[in-house]
């Protein structure tokens, strides 16, 4: 008698792809990872985020910072699950890598809500916040670093920023914001516009007001209704502010290396 050949049976070696994840297993990683990751981020946005603006207490300066950290964290977040996705279809576990698609899906959205809102917030700003987290930023972007106040001169740009505060808050509420009306208000209560001879030399004033600047949104360039406010105060003061539909800001700082009391674009 002879004895019939034994099937081989199939080898699956050490390669994590070679057999796919069970379905209980997929599901017991890909759920609980999508449910822990949409948490973290509605609790980084009310508990981070949103105790860091409260703790500014009105301070711009904070508020921007926070703004700007909480935008680092998703993008953090974004990679991390875009990383355990890619993993997850490595060892064939398509449910896992779907839940982290999804949460990556989430996580975007929400950035770019983030960038939407700082954009529209700071329209002087023609490039992305998050460019303010990448290394060597400060190396890359100088030109857009404005220059120190002295504690004096700090001073008295404050106070033509509480003489320019009442202006715009009246334009605002009366749903004013275009240049020309910024421009005649603020003349009205003493300030004058700024004047340069042929050659590009500084001939006195202090008040320059200009548009808000083109801006590129999805194929094409637009320019917003809005005026943007520079007052040079010192040599190293100024005030800078707008007003546009939606909002109003004032605050100070000292001079751009290239342009003046206006942050110069991104894009140099």
């Amino acid at each position: 008698m002879t004895d019939s050949p034994t099937e081989a049976r199939p080898r699956y070696g050490w390669r994590p792809w070679s057999r796919r994840t069970s379905l209980g297993a997929d599901l017991a990683i890909g759920l609980p990872l999508l449910l822990l990751g949409a948490g973290w981020l509605a609790l980084d946005y009310m508990l981070g985020h949103g105790l860091e603006v409260w703790a500014a207490q009105g301070d711009q300066e904070r508020i921007d910072a926070a703004d700007l950290a909480h935008m680092a964290r998703i993008q953090e977040y974004l990679v991390a699950v875009l990383v355990v996705a890619v993993l997850a279809l490595v060892f064939r576990a398509p449910w896992t890598a779907l839940t982290q698609l999804l949460a990556a899906a989430l996580a975007g959205a929400l950035l770019m809500l983030a960038q939407h809102y700082w954009d529209r917030s700071h329209p002087g700003l023609s490039g992305s916040a998050s460019e303010g987290t990448a290394p060597h930023y400060r190396e890359n972007n100088g030109f857009r670093i404005p220059g120190e106040m002295s504690p004096a001169s700090a001073q008295d740009a404050q106070k033509e920023a509480d003489r320019v505060e009442p202006v715009l808050k009246r334009l605002w509420d009366g749903g004013t914001w275009d240049p020309k009306s910024v421009r005649a208000a603020l003349l009205e209560v003493g300030f004058q516009e700024e004047r340069f001879g042929p050659k590009g030399e500084w001939l006195g004033g202090t008040l320059s007001v200009r548009d808000m600047g083109p801006r590129f949104e999805t194929d094409h360039y637009v320019t917003p209704e809005g005026a943007l406010v520079g007052v040079r105060v010192h040599d190293d003061a100024c005030v800078t502010a707008f007003v546009q539909k939606t909002n109003y800001v004032v605050k100070t700082n000292g001079p751009y290396p290239e342009g003046g009391c206006f942050e110069p674009p991104a894009g140099h």
